[in-house]
């Protein structure tokens, strides 16, 4: 019998179950994430030192799809409760973009031989700068855990150092899709 995965079900999937789905799931169609933001959840205590709850956003500009991260009240619900946007801000605090590709486009894809038919959400930019720089380190792996399901999906994050040496840093969940209010300045066509 095949899992049907919820956001709820796959929040409380072991690790070795994660993997799995990363492995043998397939690969969103990249445009049919632009235009849309996902509610984030980091499922593991290293992905919660930067907090534990977030959003990701996807857009195309120029012909090329990017996303952004949007931070939200960290409300202590776990994988429930809130995403909301911070009490003193009229827009979204916006910040870590990345390039969306395919795995099997970028030049890691060797290093990464066990997600090679995966979505690859690549940090390493030029506006990734200042106190945004250690952004650029990131790697994120993304994969449907339900075939044709965009409402939900899984990623691996990693920390690419030097060379070849990465660290696997933790899974998260994106899911709740809504249409974009507030597209980066950085993204308007």
């Amino acid at each position: 019998m095949i899992q049907h995965w919820t956001f709820e079900t796959l929040a409380r999937a072991d690790k070795v179950t994660l993997e799995k789905i990363m492995r043998e799931g397939s690969a969103p169609e990249i445009e049919k994430l632009n235009g849309f933001i996902y509610y984030g959840w980091n499922c593991n205590v290293i992905g919660k030192l930067t907090g534990e709850k977030f959003k990701k956003g996807f857009c195309q500009k120029d012909g090329v799809n990017y996303g952004f991260n949007e931070t939200v009240v960290q409300d202590k619900t776990g994988y429930s409760g809130c995403w909301k946007m911070k009490a003193s801000r009229t827009r979204p605090f916006q910040m870590g973009y990345f390039r969306v590709s395919h795995v099997k486009e970028e030049s890691i894809q060797r290093s990464y031989h066990f997600y090679h038919h995966l979505v690859l959400f690549n940090y390493k930019l030029p506006v990734n700068k200042r106190h945004m720089s250690f952004f650029k380190v990131i790697r994120d792996f993304i994969v449907m855990p339900n075939e044709r399901d965009y409402s939900l999906l899984l990623g691996k994050a990693y920390l690419q150092l030097w060379g070849k040496a990465r660290i696997a840093c933790c899974y998260f969940l994106l899911g709740y899709p809504e249409k974009i209010q507030f597209v980066p300045p950085l993204f308007k066509q």
